[in-house]
């Protein structure tokens, strides 16, 4: 088991940072349901819901935590059920995939609810890597 410093952690977690903002536009979080692929380099799998703009930067480490914060609501464009989502900068390169919970479990992605209906906006209440 590899253990490493708070400092080398905020340094990685800055580098995370770096990769979504390093586009023009901003980074965006996009929500999917069904199965999430193996990693955030294959195709992403299932319906896409709703993609969620992010602040420009992403968002703020501290306290070897990055936490991401939304620029604005998506319109949600399918109904169903959010599972996981990717996180892609302003040129839409994949950055890193999460799990998409709604306070029940121990996703990294937290959300109101889950359940999702075209036409709704989604609001992301909490997306914080450790």
């Amino acid at each position: 088991m590899i253990t490493i410093t708070q400092l080398h952690n905020e340094y990685r977690l800055n580098g995370t940072l770096a990769h979504l903002d390093s586009a023009t536009g901003p980074a965006k979080l996009q929500i999917y349901e069904g199965a999430r692929p193996a990693t955030a380099g294959d195709p992403a799998t299932g319906s896409l819901l709703v993609q969620i703009t992010l602040t420009q930067p992403a968002g703020v480490v501290a306290n070897g935590q990055l936490t991401l914060t939304q620029l604005e609501d998506g319109l949600i464009s399918t109904s169903g059920l959010a599972t996981w989502g990717r996180f892609v900068n302003g040129d839409g390169q994949a950055c890193f995939d999460a799990d998409v919970d709604d306070g029940t479990n121990n996703g990294e992605i937290q959300m109101a609810t889950r359940q999702l209906f075209a036409g709704g906006d989604a609001k992301l209440v909490g997306a914080v890597l450790g």
